[in-house]
């Protein structure tokens, strides 16, 4: 029998039907047996018998981690910064040391096509694989002391080589760097992986992380950070659709151009009912306005309507 694929997950209960969502595209597109890990501090487990019978329905194996607020003291948090956001440090020293490799993904997000030539990347002592994020200006290089040559990684995917993970130690080292850094960590965990693992990681194409700023950046913007092809293959035929930004399908106004995607896989799940919160008049034009003008030729209506000082 082929070994699992092992594919972990950390959400906090607001992202429940996402996961499943997430997870439903995942096995739907690999038949593949997984293991699925999920990490919360949220959860008993007999709130996870949805997420338990989806794995079963695909014939696929999952293990519930109950983290607990002890373990993240001194960890910078904000508005918009919650321990969730800490999760997947924990995630290589909690698994069974018999697993050497792990795939990690975020939530908000849609698996496309089968990750098996992700899954397969020989990593040798390479301890993180990942995309780099669009977003790159230098500046975050640049606050975390990270030289200008080295890409900054989005931490949605990430394959993790466990055994040298643990071998080097590195939730301790990532806790400290974490409690020292405080603010300054406006990425928070993300930020933390790439200051400290820059030097032990592996760049890989934006196809398995395609991140929503591909969509609102300009080309050439695009093109400091991505080869030519493999950014036209990632806006035109992802593996992975990472829903990134405040803004997502769920919302409705919404309009990433993969959008339908989510409510694909949302109508194979128990969520399929799933209706839009608070959709007022004003917002059905606003999204009528978005959809003939465009996300920025609505911003610029709204800029030239509102009063100048």
């Amino acid at each position: 029998m082929q070994s699992p694929i092992h594919v972990s997950f950390s959400i906090d209960r607001s992202y429940l039907q996402h996961f499943g969502v997430t997870l439903t595209s995942l096995f739907e597109n690999n038949p593949f047996t997984f293991h699925v890990h999920l990490f919360s501090g949220e959860f008993e487990e007999s709130e996870l018998h949805e997420i338990k019978k989806i794995t079963e329905n695909y014939h696929s194996l999952f293990t519930f981690y109950k983290l607990e607020h002890k373990d993240f003291d001194g960890f910078f948090l904000s508005n918009h910064i919650t321990l969730a956001s800490y999760y997947r440090i924990f995630i290589p020293e909690l698994i069974d040391k018999s697993i050497p490799k792990l795939l990690h993904l975020d939530s908000d997000m849609i698996v496309k096509k089968s990750i098996a030539d992700l899954w397969n990347i020989e990593m040798g002592k390479i301890i993180i694989a990942g995309i780099p994020d669009p977003n790159q200006d230098g500046e975050n290089n640049k606050r975390l002391g990270i030289p200008a040559s080295h890409k900054y990684i989005n931490a949605g995917v990430l394959l993790l080589n466990c055994d040298e993970w643990r071998k080097n130690n590195i939730t301790s080292v990532l806790k400290e760097f974490i409690i020292r850094s405080g603010s300054m960590l406006n990425f928070h965990d993300q930020d933390a992986l790439n200051k400290i693992l820059f030097e032990h990681s592996l760049i890989l194409p934006p196809k398995w992380n395609q991140q929503s700023a591909v969509f609102e950046m300009s080309r050439n913007k695009l093109l400091e950070v991505y080869g030519e092809n493999e950014l036209d293959e990632a806006i035109n035929d992802p593996s992975i659709i990472h829903y990134t930004g405040s803004s997502k399908p769920w919302d409705y106004l919404n309009l990433h151009p993969f959008k339908k995607e989510y409510f694909k896989y949302l109508e194979k799940t128990i969520w399929r009912n799933y209706t839009f919160k608070n959709v007022t008049i004003t917002k059905r034009i606003q999204k009528l306005l978005m959809c003939i003008l465009g996300v920025k030729g609505f911003q610029k209506l709204v800029s030239k309507a509102l009063p100048s000082n």
